[in-house]
């Protein structure tokens, strides 16, 4: 009889030892499922900075290019901005400042979405008269 209440007793240890085993597993599963996700968001957002600077990278361009004058008068995004075409989003916005000193603050936007989110970077740049 005590054989047998021992026998009983290793079948429950087993079944415990299973169910912690399974416990660890799908908290390590979980783990890895997050750490990727946070993997792909760093890698969107890295990007997605990458675009916002070239594109204020060209607007600086074009007010060297045309001369404070005319970039004051009618500052664009020009072909910087827009669908990117492969998920990203960019658009520019100008806010003129009379002065003095005239100046045109940029904010340059870039949208993504992901998972039904849509997430944004802004990088701004204030561009006086030199």
């Amino acid at each position: 009889m005590i054989l047998r209440l021992r026998s009983g007793q290793m079948l429950v240890e087993i079944v415990l030892a299973i169910a912690v085993a399974a416990l660890v597993l799908v908290g390590l599963a979980q783990l890895s499922t997050r750490s990727l996700n946070t993997s792909d968001f760093s890698r969107s957002k890295s990007q997605a900075d990458t675009y916002a600077q070239e594109s204020g990278e060209w607007i600086r361009n074009q007010r060297s290019n045309l001369g404070w004058t005319a970039f004051y008068a009618s500052p664009v995004c020009g072909p910087s901005c827009g669908d990117l075409g492969n998920g990203y989003t960019r658009n520019a916005a100008f806010t003129k400042d009379a002065g003095p000193p005239e100046k045109v603050t940029v904010t340059v936007t870039v949208s993504w979405v992901k998972s039904g989110k849509t997430f944004n970077v802004k990088q701004t740049a204030v561009f006086n008269q030199y």
